[in-house]
């Protein structure tokens, strides 16, 4: 049998279709339960039965789950695919459910006005993005998500710093949650960390520490910076909301940093024309034509280090589970 083509061509539009439909179907089935009842092989008879559904259609989202990636099927019957386990069901340490829900908001709000917001005329519709309020109310799926994946992938981005192993203060800038500090403690735990961000984000950071020796700092980064100097200095995906310019930015995170400390910065990297990579222009064009266009471009952070008077710059373009990122890295002078 000869497979059509795809991703070309007529391939790529109808294939387009089927976007809606996998997340109409990925939503589903995480609230009808269906990816914890399917932990291990179940037949469509049985989940039938557990989940009150007619068994015809059942079948056919069962079907369709396999089409997509998301289950597996053998002969004992349907089970949720091994590696997106971890992230779908109910009690696993890297449940990514609430996360799912939040980006799906943020990403997906205003989508029945798409010609509106091209247009400029949908006004205003749905939560407002990236103030107070909107971080405060998605702190958990944030942390979720940090827990679930980023961690993992913003870990050594620190660690394999030259200046990691001497380094006494780290400074997190925007943290979201105390996971990356909870990690970075495990491995130094005598690490002074502070971590930075509004004051109601703040405030549930520092009733989730439990503890950790870690120091909790609230504020707007466009107003003040937490007293004192740093040895490295930590921005995540949190560098968008300047007031002044990010060149103005970026200087005062500098006059943060110890002679030798190191800025570090973990952002997206988008080509000179802005249309690549896809997972961040298109992941972000309804915030964008909601509030505007606040990715940066391959080289936009590089360059404001530069200009902030940082020096022994270092670069890597890095391919995460949430997509493409590059990490800079610059010195202040000794």
């Amino acid at each position: 049998m000869v497979t059509p083509e795809r991703r070309s061509g007529a391939g790529l539009l109808l294939e387009t279709l089927e976007g809606p439909i996998r997340y109409a179907l990925l939503e589903w089935t995480l609230e009808a339960g269906l990816f914890d009842l399917c932990r291990a092989a179940a037949t469509p008879d049985l989940l039938a039965e557990r989940t009150g559904l007619p068994a015809a259609s059942l079948w056919l989202a069962l079907r369709a789950l396999v089409a997509a990636g998301f289950m597996e099927r053998n002969d004992a019957g349907f089970r949720t695919t091994p590696d997106i386990l971890p992230f779908v069901t109910a009690g696993s340490a890297r449940d990514m459910r609430e996360t799912l829900r939040s980006m799906a908001q943020t990403r997906h709000a205003g989508l029945g006005r798409f010609g509106e917001l091209i247009g400029g005329t949908a006004g205003a519709q749905g939560p407002r993005l990236f103030d107070d309020a909107h971080w405060d109310a998605n702190h958990r799926s944030l942390a979720a998500f940090h827990n679930a994946i980023a961690a993992d992938a913003m870990e050594p981005c620190l660690t394999g710093l030259p200046e990691w192993a001497n380094a006494s203060r780290l400074l997190e800038v925007g943290a979201g949650s105390a996971v990356l500090a909870r990690s970075l403690l495990s491995q130094r735990a005598e690490l002074d960390i502070t971590l930075f961000d509004l004051p109601p984000v703040a405030k549930r950071i520092a009733d989730d520490l439990h503890g950790l020796p870690v120091t909790v700092v609230p504020g707007n980064y466009n107003r003040e910076l937490p007293d004192g100097r740093f040895d490295i200095i930590w921005c995540s995906m949190t560098l968008y909301f300047h007031d002044q310019g990010l060149p103005v930015l970026i200087r005062r995170l500098a006059e943060r940093l110890t002679p030798g400390g190191v800025l570090v910065s973990f952002h997206e990297a988008l080509t000179d024309d802005r249309t690549g990579p896809a997972e961040h222009v298109l992941g972000r064009l309804i915030p964008a034509l909601r509030q505007g266009d606040v990715s940066f471009a391959d080289g936009e952070i590089a360059a404001a280090m530069a200009t902030a008077g940082l020096v022994n710059a270092t670069s890597e373009l890095l391919s995460t589970p949430f997509g493409r990122f590059r990490l800079d890295a610059a010195r202040k002078e000794v």
